[in-house]
């Protein structure tokens, strides 16, 4: 079982005094006690409240155990090769969020996952249906947070949309209460979470090389190597099996909302640019970002979630890139809008028509 990061934190802590405490020492057990046994003879009888036993729980093994530590380097190294696991609580802060949408509204919201990640963790969502309203063919919704793990703050925001979308199903009088209820969100706030828990923007697919899940999809334009990670395949063909109609993936932080094309052509305007701008205008009416297609209000980028999923499959997708320091609240609320304008169907004029300006990808690129 994994401990608590608070408890392996203050083991930690003791490790270090333990250390500084003397140039050498042993800690022996005696009759079910710790005693701290120095090079000088003394005896000091540890405080019954400090857990002693440095418990890693990647291994389970008990570190420290009537052995000598003699350099404070080797508590110093304990402290360094626990920091990931640590580390792991901001995942594990997410997680509780999630579970607690779900213990306070669980008429409207269940845990789902997609399936596993390079490291076989298990990567979770929530499902959002207000189940009281029965229509026929609901369209699926996507909203998907931290591709890349050093932009935290896009999980926040889906949690924050998620929270919206609840209320909304919990108030016959609200605007959006028919058009929400009518639908089905899929909310996935992390995807990346080795990367979030390392505050790394990439993530280690299964050979432990670093890669960039926002390049990580095949693209219209470049000859790129795509789905070399789990994470990324498996949202790729959830896309494809639940038909998601509209997606929002999270970034940060400039401050945009865009929309395709963002890959290397001669004409960034889909067929759909005048519904996309009309999309895009009503929505940072939330938050006052500058909107547009990726490579006008950014740069061109190869092997992007948002080209892809539109190019091959006509899902309304947007990018939100929120500013520095963001207002949660309103980027939430930006969401809300752009999903209470979408259609019920996807596109059905995605192609891309334009002449590709390079097969290369990518110099300067978007986040």
């Amino acid at each position: 079982t994994r401990l608590p990061a608070p408890i392996l934190g203050a083991n930690l802590c003791i490790a270090l005094f333990l250390a500084l405490k003397c140039q050498a020492l042993q800690l022996r057990r005696i009759r079910g006690e710790y005693f701290l046994l120095t090079h000088q003879n003394f005896m000091e009888k540890l405080p019954d409240k400090f857990i002693i036993r440095i418990v890693t729980y990647s291994y389970g093994e008990v570190l420290c155990k009537g052995f000598y530590m003699k350099q404070f380097v080797f508590a110093l190294i304990l402290f360094v090769l626990a920091l990931p696991f640590v580390s792991a609580a901001e995942y594990d802060r997410i997680l509780n969020d999630m579970n607690t949408i779900v213990s306070g509204s669980s008429a409207y919201a269940q845990m789902m996952d997609i399936g596993k990640n390079d490291q076989s963790n298990t990567i979770y969502g929530l499902r959002l249906e207000n189940t009281a309203v029965a229509t026929e063919a609901k369209p699926n919704h996507l909203v998907v947070g931290v591709h890349h793990g050093n932009e935290r703050s896009s999980a926040d925001v889906a949690i924050a949309f998620a929270k919206k979308v609840v209320a909304v199903y919990k108030n016959p009088g609200d605007a959006n209460y028919q058009k929400f209820s009518g639908c089905v969100f899929y909310v996935v706030p992390v995807l990346n979470i080795g990367g979030f828990n390392a505050n790394s923007r990439y993530e280690r697919n299964k050979s432990g090389s670093s890669v960039d899940p926002n390049r990580d999809y095949p693209d219209v334009c470049v000859h790129n190597t795509y789905f070399q990670l789990a994470s990324i395949n498996n949202l790729a063909q959830f896309v494809e099996r639940y038909n998601i109609v509209g997606s929002v993936t999270i970034h940060g932080y400039i401050g945009t909302f865009t929309y395709p094309w963002g890959i290397y052509t001669d004409n960034t305007k889909t067929q759909d640019h005048d519904f996309y701008n009309s999309l895009g205008v009503n929505s940072v009416k939330a938050n006052n970002y500058r909107t547009g297609t990726h490579t006008d209000v950014i740069y061109p980028a190869s092997g992007s979630y948002e080209d892809w999923a539109y190019a091959n499959f006509g899902t309304w997708t947007m990018l939100l890139e929120l500013a520095n320091s963001p207002n949660i609240d309103k980027d939430a609320n930006c969401l809300v809008i752009y999903f209470s304008l979408l259609p019920k169907d996807r596109s059905s004029k995605h192609q891309h028509t334009g002449h590709c300006t390079s097969t290369r990808g990518d110099s300067e690129s978007r986040p």
